[in-house]
């Protein structure tokens, strides 16, 4: 298995010589995928994890379901602070913090359906 490319709501892996996307959630300079059953974590370049978000915001990498908003907007966070918990894919992923900040805004709620790109927490 191969990644191929890192793109703003999918992967695009290769297996066995056929191309695949598939949606996948951030972690930081990981990014974790389903495929045919099994989770897979598979480490991407610093360059390649920062075009795949905005400066100051966080983005749902796929669609899902808000379980949790744990900030509220001026709170200070820590890198790698939680921020939302998403249930996608049947399983929870926790969005984070991917550096020291100030939540400037909170774009959802819990029980809300998002879509992939949606603008979860604005942080400066």
């Amino acid at each position: 298995m191969k990644v191929v490319a890192i793109r703003a709501n999918e992967a695009e892996i290769e297996i066995d010589g056929r191309t695949h996307f598939v949606p996948f959630v951030h972690l930081g300079s990981k990014v974790q995928f389903a495929y045919d059953g099994e989770i897979y974590t598979v480490e991407i370049s610093e360059r390649r994890a920062r075009a795949t978000h905005h400066d100051h915001s966080l983005e749902a990498p796929m669609p899902g379901l808000v379980l949790k908003v744990l900030v509220e907007p001026g709170a200070e966070v820590q890198k790698g602070a939680q921020l939302v918990i998403l249930e996608a894919m049947k399983m929870e992923h926790a969005i984070t913090a991917p550096r020291d900040g100030i939540i400037e805004a909170v774009n959802c709620r819990e029980g809300e359906m998002v879509q992939p790109g949606v603008d979860l927490v604005t942080m400066r």
